[in-house]
């Protein structure tokens, strides 16, 4: 028995093309600490998803890898319930390090806030 209930995969985001337009696009959502630009398409079976922090609020590289790596996490943790297919980008917006499971909340409230 598959523990997936949806049809979309999660992969990820690389087209330079499809960067583009997420940005050109208005359609964006935010937490307190995240912003989530979405490009939904009918007809996909995949979400190609990326995660992004500005290196003007983390000057260190380890910072900012570590808070990417805890992004990437909290998107496998919903990966079997995807509400949509498409493209979207991640952008953590705090000052200060997060706690793992606190990101992997406002990603999911994110995420699911977005169904219709």
């Amino acid at each position: 028995m598959s523990l997936q209930n949806n049809k979309f995969t999660l992969k990820r985001l690389k087209s330079k093309n499809t960067l583009d337009a997420l940005f050109s696009n208005k359609n964006g959502y935010n937490t307190k600490s995240l912003v989530l630009k979405v490009l939904k398409k009918e007809k996909v079976s995949f979400l190609f998803a990326g995660v992004s922090v500005p290196k003007k609020n983390f000057k260190k590289a380890v910072d900012r890898n570590k808070i990417k790596r805890q992004l990437r996490e909290g998107l496998k943790k919903i990966e079997h319930k995807l509400p949509f297919g498409g493209s979207c980008m991640l952008i953590y917006k705090g000052k200060k390090l997060p706690l793992t499971a606190k990101l992997i909340d406002e990603t999911e409230i994110l995420f699911f806030r977005q169904k219709t």
